[in-house]
């Protein structure tokens, strides 16, 4: 009894390579030796190869064929390079990389369009046409036991380290390679790692956006996908990133230029002119990157809850850990923690290089300071926060934050009887410069208490009501420049 010749019955793939042994299209006639590798494995590669072909075909088939290189010693490899698809075996098992591989390669064919986030865009479409393809987006990573998921990332947690961006199953698949290597600081990744981390967050918002459509309208959509990489743009899209490519100094400036950029690629298509589908689509992705916290008007660069150090912080340290315990208990409360070099967005554990607070915005702020400060120290972070906490904090003591998180000033005094402490509404501060821009300590002032200072005037103070909770003064006056303090 004859075998079944062993083919691929495709029109996009040709021919499949592995360890000396290949087979071809099936309409190609050519005869191959057994093997048992093909023999077990191809109907599941066949299987995968036409659910895309079958995908793409709906909207515009493929203009080249090609040929699959399939590497058995070198498993986490993968590469689209003309007409060749080279893949790790490990990774051609697992879920979505095959099928990745053939839709960039549709990409490719397609994309009419120099763009200066083309990295990223292509990610982020391909992601969405595999969803389309298979009604699901669970990309796996073989080596972690991971798989992708949407819709649970928010900005600017979102963006990732070298490190936690390749601890997801949210890399690009060609950068398995890259971080099974021991020396990522030096790896070709850490120049990317901010922009790409931001593709589950656009491609969860297009996908949610894709779902809230009519049939009517996902149908129009899916039938114009072509048309949007290859038809017009107006205006032009930009070839070079905006204001630079600068990750090691301000990369969530960079990120949110990223997304910014993204987006402007949906809303400056052609398409949005001629397809109502189009607009509702577009529209729909913004209302979800703003429900995923990225807010454009203030560059996307906002927490509820920032505390800074004046000092390096020891990630392995108890406080550290309270901090990412607070965080975890709070999972709706962005946090973010920031020392001389790094910021930390937690619950992440690892930090993005960033040496600046001047664009970072929080609905609180916290600063833990060492010894006196004025006025003008404090009025340095108006373009940051409206509420600032200076803590007075000298020593190696826990900061108990979980009280402040839920109910304020108060809560923190009765949780941290031992550390003083000054609140400010910075924007009443602003009120009176000229009258305290010649107070040299903050500290030692409100240390004295009195009322009939000039400067305490100028507030409009009246009287100090002491709250026993917290063992700290409530100023009640016209202008609340100073909230709460405790001296010792």
């Amino acid at each position: 009894m004859s075998r079944k010749p062993v083919c691929i019955d495709s029109k996009v793939v040709e021919r499949i390579d592995r360890a000396g042994e290949s087979v071809f299209r099936c309409s190609l006639n050519k005869h191959v030796p057994f093997s048992p590798y093909y023999d077990e494995h191809l109907p599941a590669i066949e299987a995968r190869v036409q659910q895309v072909e079958k995908f793409v075909d709906s909207i515009a088939p493929y203009k080249n064929s090609y040929r699959l290189v399939i590497l058995k010693d070198k498993p986490n490899y993968f590469l689209v390079t003309n007409n060749i698809i080279y893949i790790g075996e490990t990774l051609l098992e697992a879920r979505g990389h095959i099928e990745k591989a053939l839709l960039k390669a549709w990409y490719r064919e397609n994309a009419q369009h120099l763009f200066a986030y083309e990295n990223l865009f292509e990610e982020v479409y391909t992601d969405f046409m595999l969803y389309l393809a298979k009604g699901s987006l669970k990309i796996e990573d073989p080596f972690r036991g991971a798989r992708t998921r949407v819709g649970g990332s928010r900005w600017p947690q979102v963006l990732k380290s070298t490190q936690s961006y390749c601890q997801s199953p949210w890399k690009n698949s060609e950068h398995y390679r890259f971080c099974a290597q021991m020396q990522l600081q030096d790896s070709p990744l850490k120049d990317q790692v901010v922009e790409l981390s931001l593709r589950p967050l656009l491609v969860s918002s297009w996908i949610e956006a894709y779902d809230g459509l009519s049939f009517r309208d996902q149908y129009r959509l899916v039938r114009n996908l072509k048309e949007l990489i290859s038809g017009d743009h107006s205006p032009d899209l930009p070839l070079v990133k905006t204001g630079g490519f600068i990750p090691q100094s301000a990369p969530l400036l960079e990120a949110s230029e990223a997304v910014k950029n993204i987006s402007n690629f949906l809303m400056s298509s052609n398409l949005t002119k001629t397809s109502e589908s189009q607009r509702v689509f577009v529209t729909l992705v913004a209302n979800n990157l703003s429900r995923y916290g990225y807010n454009d008007a203030l560059g996307g660069i906002n927490f509820d809850l920032l505390i800074v150090n004046d000092t390096k912080i020891n990630p392995s340290s108890e406080q550290f850990k309270h901090f990412l315990a607070l965080s975890k208990q709070n999972p709706r409360t962005k946090i973010a923690l920031k020392d001389p070099e790094n910021l930390w967005m937690l619950p992440s554990v690892y930090p993005i290089h960033w040496r600046s607070i001047d664009s970072l915005h929080a609905n609180r702020l916290v600063y833990n300071k060492c010894g006196s400060y004025d006025f003008n120290f404090v009025w340095q972070f108006s373009l940051n926060t409206e509420k600032l906490l200076i803590l007075n904090v000298c020593k190696d003591q826990k900061i108990n934050l979980a009280g402040y998180i839920k109910e304020g000033p108060e809560a923190f005094g009765e949780q941290n009887k031992d550390i003083p402490f000054i609140q400010f509404h910075i924007p009443s501060l602003m009120m009176r410069k000229n009258q305290l821009a010649g107070v040299r300590s903050v500290y030692d002032l409100v240390t004295r208490r009195e009322i009939d200072n000039p400067v305490f005037q100028s507030l409009g103070w009246q009287k100090l009501q002491w709250s026993e909770r917290a063992q700290a003064y409530q100023p009640k006056s016209f202008i609340e420049g100073i909230e709460w303090f405790k001296v010792q």
